[in-house]
């Protein structure tokens, strides 16, 4: 599968570094130039500058976007010159989402209605010039037909300006827009992801990973910001590559784990039902002998890694721990599994049971009747549970292909 990765998690990202990056990786640089030019003029016009650098001993691309425009102007006046614009379908799609994005997270900020909107220096000619101009890299490069995926975003420290005042980095429309993306503070005195940038990200990428795929890398781009980063070099890398087709899924998880030795099996067995109950994707409580000979459990909890502060304190809480361990960013394979309903006859009456379904590359890998369907109708029926679990699988699998 053609696959491309973003990685910000060096400086950030910003339009002009993510657009320098994909010409570095291979879009052709005249090609977006033009388009750059073309973007800007409806809004007073842009000079564009694509030149190679050296930063930090690292060769990349800088692309420099120079206008007279402070924008301050209304959104969907924006929208109407870009429509009228001639690029290619995709391109203008994804422009057009792009610039959604930002006016959405403007708009939630300032408590503003999107048609009453005024976009100022998001609004500039620079600025919807950086946007055209990284989607038609992204098209040149066939990036709406890959897979893309990108990295945590690195954001900076300091202050920004912010209606009459100063706000905390990252900019208020920035975080706005990056909500339910990794992002990673860094001691660095600069905006280093911003509202343009931030955009474009969520436009162009399908998920977001704190770890490299597993990927063979065909072509590489360096884009260089215009800031000189102490310590950090200043710049956004793209690669380009094919990621294995397969049909396990590699998902990043937490594991949580805790010692104890003063807590009673009944606590133990109840904290495991809690814990699973809410949203735990496992559980388990190992006997072992602790300090003083005494013995104890050692608990671990499987989690996603956005449950693991909820589900740590819960398991502080009714086992007593002071203490819970988190090993961060595990991964684990999982098959393709869905859940689904089945009639079953047992003791000459017909029941509906759910029974949990794994599949590899589509075929049937195993499956497995629900606990508390089985355990229902084991109660009403007056059999043992194992002969009806027994039942409901071997009726799934003459149903289920």
């Amino acid at each position: 599968m053609k696959a491309a990765f973003i990685d910000c998690s060096i400086a950030g990202v910003s339009g002009d570094m993510l657009t320098a990056a994909l010409i570095d990786a291979g879009a052709p640089a005249k090609k977006v130039t033009r388009a750059m030019m073309a973007a800007g003029k409806p809004f007073g016009g842009v000079k564009v500058s694509i030149k190679r650098v050296n930063v930090s001993g690292i060769g990349a691309i800088h692309v420099g976007v120079m206008t007279r425009d402070e924008g301050g102007r209304n959104y969907l006046d924006i929208v109407g010159q870009l429509k009228k614009l001639t690029m290619p379908e995709e391109v203008k799609a994804a422009s057009l989402k792009a610039l959604a994005t930002l006016a959405r997270a403007e708009a939630k900020v300032h408590r503003r209605k999107l048609d009453r909107l005024v976009l100022h220096e998001v609004g500039a000619a620079d600025a919807v010039a950086d946007i055209v101009g990284c989607c038609t890299a992204a098209h040149e490069l066939g990036l709406f037909h890959r897979e893309v995926l990108a990295s945590e975003v690195a954001v900076g420290r300091g202050l920004t300006t912010f209606a009459h005042g100063k706000l905390p980095l990252p900019a208020p429309a920035t975080l706005e827009i990056l909500r339910g993306v990794p992002i990673r503070g860094k001691p660095i005195d600069a905006e280093l992801a911003t509202p343009t940038g931030a955009a474009l990200l969520r436009t162009l990428a399908d998920r977001f990973t704190t770890a490299y795929p597993a990927m063979k890398v065909e072509a590489i781009g360096y884009g260089a910001g215009t800031r000189v980063l102490k310590d950090v070099p200043n710049v956004l890398r793209v690669c380009l590559g094919e990621i294995a087709e397969s049909s396990l899924e590699l998902q990043e998880i937490c594991l949580l784990e805790t010692n104890v030795d003063d807590v009673s099996g009944e606590v133990i067995g109840y904290t495991i039902e809690k814990l699973l109950a809410e949203g735990a994707l496992d559980v388990s409580a190992t006997l072992m002998l602790m300090k003083k000979g005494r013995p104890g459990f050692l608990i671990r909890v499987i989690t996603m890694p956005g449950d693991a502060e909820r589900l740590a304190r819960l398991l502080m809480l009714h086992t007593g721990t002071l203490g819970v361990r988190v090993l961060p960013i595990a991964h684990r394979y999982v098959l393709q599994r869905e859940s689904l309903p089945v009639e079953v006859t047992i003791g000459g009456r017909k029941f509906r049971a759910r029974v949990k379904v794994a599949r590899d590359r589509g075929k049937l890998f195993s499956l497995s009747a629900e606990y508390e369907d089985a355990k229902k109708i084991a109660e009403r029926v007056g059999i043992s549970l194992r002969e009806v679990i027994s039942k409901i699988e071997e009726t799934a699998r003459r149903k289920i292909k």
